[in-house]
This record gives C-alpha cells, structure tokens and sequence, in this order.
C-alpha cells in the first residue's frame, strides 16, 4: 500500500483549484490533495508527480521500491520554478526563500508608500 500525504502551502491557495497528477508507470493514478491510498503490489515502479498549471508545476520523478507499506509526503513547491518535495513526512517548502524575498520587498513598498503619504499630508499642513 503507498500513502502519499499531498499538500500545498496557505499561501499558495491557488493550487487548491488544480488537482495534483500521480502517474506511476506513465499510467495516470486518480489522487487528490490530502490523504490518497493506493493499492500497489511489491514491484518496481517509476513514480511521477506534478501540479498542471500553466505547465507541469512542482515535479518530482523517479523509482519507487514497494515491498510493503510506505508513507511519503508530496509538498507542492511556493514558487513557480522550483520542484516538488518527496519523502518520508516532514518535508520542505521548496521556494520559501523566494517567497520570504518576495514578501520583504511588498512590506518595503507599502511602508515606502506610507511614508510618502504621511510626508505629504505634514507637508501639506
């Protein structure tokens, strides 16, 4: 039995309006985000992940050994060019710098923009 916890970040809401892809051997497995249990017979496998955006968002690919059970975690990545992260739980948010950079400078601009308005309302009186 395979276990993949698939989740996005609060501040990628976005993706909650695209259904993440699973394809194990090419074949397209129905997952959705959250909990997915898949029915899987000891073998080899080649395991590929995605979110279909504009184009196949937060990739992640490659073999996947079953013997018994395994729980992995699908982490859907904070920015556009970065994969996906997979493993066993916790994993990381790939793009959390980025994201943090992004978020830095939109705090910048709004306090920039305040302290405008604040200089021209004392000027003004």
């Amino acid at each position: 039995m395979l276990v993949i916890d698939m989740k996005y970040h609060w501040s990628a809401f976005m993706l909650a309006m695209f259904t993440p892809v699973l394809l194990l051997n090419g074949h397209p497995v129905p997952v959705r985000w959250g909990r997915n249990e898949i029915p899987l017979a000891p073998g080899q496998y080649h395991l590929r992940i995605h979110v279909p955006y504009l184009f196949p968002f937060g990739v992640v690919e490659g073999p996947l050994r079953m013997s018994g059970r395994l729980e992995l975690e699908y982490r859907a990545p904070l920015a556009v060019f970065f994969s996906g992260a997979l493993g066993p739980a916790p994993q990381k948010w790939n793009g959390m710098v980025v994201q943090l950079v992004l978020l830095g400078i939109l705090v910048a601009m709004l306090l920039f923009v305040l302290l405008i308005v604040v200089f021209a309302v004392v000027a003004a009186s």
